[in-house]
């Protein structure tokens, strides 16, 4: 089944698409459950994980979208491996829409979305009970150029690095939103063992000493290799020869720093 075109509205400019989703959403009627989303170039105060402020680029784009879940009666998350897997599926619309080769892009656990080695965007997801109807909202940030060096505190790189000039912003919106809801139509135990391949495959720390921190303070929580993600969406670090489950939403990742020479 092909998937349906969710409404997107496109807003001139809004403190956050996420924050402007859940108003809305208040004012709905409990019979009003239908999927819609919102997006903008011009974003002043994005939401990003942990409560952290996202940073967007100049006209870069900013995508919320929000759906019902069909089953709703545990508050535990239906698939807590959302984030995970909403990241590789924006790699994969971002490559087949603007012809990017596979070497170009990557995922990094757990909502990263990679270019070269440097952040090209992320993506967020959170889940509302709103009227005794539980909504998941997807928030997907891409970096669209970066005029100036932006004062963050990791290295960064945006579409126009990548050779894309103007994209066409609401035609890939339309394909974003169309892979999220066929996501939707997929989610499920019996494709786990494909995604999490496919994850490990597109993860650019794969197989590599990494070093787990936490995502607020940046202090090192645990060493080991990647061993790749569980279907939970956990991360599996070996350490020791032992692969213990870090669980998403908790830590962050960053390439462990190499041994001094003569060490």
């Amino acid at each position: 089944m092909m998937p349906r075109m969710w409404p997107c509205e496109r807003l001139t400019t809004i403190d956050s698409t996420q924050r402007e989703l859940l108003r809305r959403l208040a004012g709905l009627s409990g019979q009003d459950r239908m999927p819609f989303g919102l997006w903008t170039t011009a974003q002043t105060q994005g939401m990003g994980s942990h409560g952290r402020q996202w940073v967007d680029s100049p006209g870069g784009l900013a995508l919320s979208l929000a759906w019902p879940e069909p089953f709703s009666a545990s508050p535990a998350p239906s698939h807590p491996a959302w984030p995970l897997r909403l990241s590789l599926v924006v790699v994969l619309t971002l490559e087949r829409f603007f012809k990017l080769k596979k070497t170009d892009l990557g995922v990094k656990w757990p909502n990263d979305i990679m270019a070269r080695g440097r952040k090209l965007g992320g993506v967020l997801v959170s889940r509302h009970q709103i009227q005794g109807v539980w909504w998941l909202i997807a928030g997907i940030g891409i970096n669209c150029s970066w005029p100036s060096s932006p004062n963050i505190n990791r290295p960064v790189i945006a579409l126009d690095d990548l050779g894309v000039h103007q994209p066409a912003i609401e035609a890939l919106v339309s394909s974003l939103s169309a892979a999220v809801e066929g996501l939707c139509q997929q989610m499920g135990p019996h494709d786990a063992s494909l995604w999490v391949d496919e994850f490990h495959r597109r993860d650019i720390y794969a197989n590599q000493q990494v070093v787990v921190v936490h995502p607020l303070s940046g202090g090192t929580l645990a060493d080991g290799c990647n061993r790749g993600v569980a279907h939970t969406g956990a991360l599996r670090l070996e350490m020791n020869g032992v692969v213990r489950l870090i669980e998403v939403g908790e830590l962050s990742l960053r390439a462990a720093m190499p041994s001094p020479q003569g060490a």
